[in-house]
């Protein structure tokens, strides 16, 4: 694996993934919009590839031939078009394979089979139209857990629990309505707030004991199971 790869961790690699798949798709030539920056992970996630230089700022000076320059606020992926083709070709592309149809209608023969589109299927995204009040009882989901744990393991600071990510999501949903936010995608702005999450210690008994918590609900029980499944490197006990 790429030192750059290594050195970004996995939840910012799984924002450089949606980012690519979204570039492919629109056709931008690598170049990140900054609201897709937003809508796609975090502030820190964005800071980590700029970091490791998988993602360049507006003003940036890498000397790859290749990498553009992107508007104030967006991103440009870099080496992006060292593997991917540019806007002009696949344009050039479509318009030599509706030339090469057209041609064949107009002689009145039968149209060969298409070759295969090797653009790689793009993530889906929400509509901007989509955008609304967050649910009140909107949870996040078991990817969004993950990927928030995996950001606050990069920054060494602890796991959360179950019962904290309850309180963390209750906080969350209620500051979301109070302010009335409007969103289509909830997940990102989440992992934001678990991830500058400060935990205190346990509280403990008179005695020294540690203090018990009550029994877990059934999505908790997932979280910790989730938890354990990626302490121990992706496989169940």
């Amino acid at each position: 694996m790429h030192p750059k790869f290594v050195a970004a961790k996995n939840a910012a690699l799984g924002l450089w993934v949606r980012a690519g798949g979204y570039a492919a798709q629109h056709l931008t030539d690598g170049i990140v919009p900054g609201a897709i920056a937003k809508m796609y992970g975090t502030p820190g996630q964005v800071r980590k590839l700029v970091e490791v230089g998988l993602w360049h700022e507006h003003g940036h000076r890498c000397s790859h031939a290749k990498c553009l320059q992107p508007g104030p606020g967006d991103y440009a992926i870099h080496d992006y078009l060292d593997y991917n083709p540019t806007r002009a070709d696949v344009q050039a592309r479509r318009e030599r394979e509706a030339e090469k149809k057209r041609r064949y209608r107009a002689r009145g023969e039968q149209l060969p089979l298409d070759e295969p589109d090797r653009t790689p299927p793009p993530p889906p995204r929400p509509r901007r139209d989509d955008a609304g009040p967050i649910p009140a009882g909107w949870q996040p989901t078991d990817a969004d857990v993950e990927a928030a744990q995996l950001a606050r393991a990069d920054a060494g600071l602890p796991q959360l629990t179950p019962q904290q990510l309850d309180t963390v999501t209750r906080r969350f949903v209620r500051r979301m309505t109070d302010d009335q936010v409007r969103a289509a995608a909830w997940g990102g702005r989440w992992q934001g707030w678990v991830e500058r999450e400060r935990t205190e210690p346990a509280p403990a008994s008179p005695g020294g004991t540690v203090l018990q918590h009550p029994a877990m609900t059934k999505s908790q029980q997932q979280r910790a199971g989730l938890d354990r499944l990626r302490q121990n490197g992706g496989h169940s006990a």
